[in-house]
């Protein structure tokens, strides 16, 4: 098959957020409410990138059984890509932990395991709590004044519920990601980077949506971040992992208990991790 010519490239970009283009901006570049794509915004990536998102989104709502095989040339018929980036989507997925590539067998979906994400939560909860602590240690005013934003637009979106629950995350995620590049620590920015990825496509992703969804849950979590800026801006270090740590433990256990409330069936297994 040709390769993918960028008119092409273009159409895929779309069907990948619902079939439909981007959506508008508001002013402040807050994405409108109305017409929320099903799978996560897609901004400057690469064309495995993309087909790993849109495929990602659809193994999370079920259109492909854990266990089922993923053939390349089906989804580059899907696609109209060539099997090059349909094989390289494949390996962000198992990266992701929704895909295993068995050799000479090719790929899978992975069954979920309840454990793996209660666990990727966990881990991910103590890494951005050595992020705060050792941002807290040395307080940059760039970190403060950028952290200072995105805690306001989590406290507004809190007091309005004007943007949905997976863009309330993904603010939450551009915080995080503000302090694990401001605590100088490369080794530690990387390592949280592709955990979060791991565990956010298992959650934010997700079709309903399975946190941030109530004014409480939302004000918990600014709560939390304010908090959290407040111990950075003191230089209190130890509060600052203390706060990053609960921040995240509360996220994993709303998670847990709104994916125990889906799947009653599982709940034994939920209540286990969660503990």
């Amino acid at each position: 098959m040709p390769a993918t010519t960028g008119a092409a490239k273009s159409v895929l970009r779309e069907e990948i957020v619902d079939g439909t283009a981007m959506r508008p901006e508001r002013p402040n570049g807050a994405p409108t409410p109305q017409s929320e794509p099903a799978g996560p915004p897609i901004c400057a990536l690469t064309l495995p990138q993309q087909i790993a998102d849109h495929l990602g989104h659809r193994i999370m709502n079920g259109e492909c059984r854990p266990g089922s095989r993923l053939k390349e040339e089906e989804f580059a018929e899907a696609y109209r890509v060539s099997r090059g980036p349909v094989r390289e989507a494949f390996r962000i997925l198992e990266r992701r932990g929704f895909v295993e590539i068995i050799p000479r067998h090719g790929a899978r979906v992975r069954a979920f395991d309840p454990a793996d994400l209660a666990s990727l939560f966990g881990v991910r909860a103590v890494l951005f709590g050595l992020a705060a602590r050792q941002a807290a240690e040395r307080p940059s005013p760039e970190l403060l004044d950028q952290l200072a934003v995105e805690v306001a637009r989590l406290c507004h979106s809190a007091e309005t519920m004007d943007i949905s629950p997976r863009d309330h995350a993904v603010i939450a995620g551009d915080a995080q990601h503000l302090i694990a590049r401001f605590s100088g620590n490369r080794p530690l920015l990387r390592v949280l980077e592709e955990i979060t990825s791991r565990a956010l496509w298992r959650m934010a992703w997700s079709d309903p949506p399975l946190d941030l969804t109530t004014r409480a849950r939302r004000q918990q979590s600014a709560r939390f971040w304010s908090d959290l800026l407040a111990a950075i801006r003191a230089g209190d270090a130890t509060e600052a992992e203390r706060t990053a740590r609960l921040l995240l433990e509360a996220s994993r256990d709303h998670m847990i208990a709104a994916m125990a409330a889906l799947q009653p069936e599982l709940a034994p297994k939920f209540a286990v991790e969660a503990d």
